[in-house]
């Protein structure tokens, strides 16, 4: 099937949920289509993946804490 000047690639040609579709230009790979609720799930996977990264890059850098009464000492 074509769609503007791609060719859209599905393995049964169907409209199936659940199955991405490939948007192929010039013979690769350009864009998938997805269900809704898969990319929701991608996209919160990789936004925990980009937390737990983040997280590691806190844990290995140093922190100087300070007690509460003495930044509250500090800021009067």
């Amino acid at each position: 099937m074509t769609l503007g000047g791609f060719f859209v690639y599905d393995n049964n040609m169907s409209t199936t949920l659940g199955k991405p579709q490939i948007i192929v230009e010039n013979g690769r790979p350009k864009a998938v289509v997805l269900d809704i609720e898969k990319y929701r799930k991608l996209l919160e996977l990789v936004e925990n993946k980009e937390d737990l990264l983040e997280l590691k890059k806190i844990k290995k850098s140093t922190t100087n804490f300070k007690e509460l009464k003495e930044y509250i000492k500090e800021r009067v």
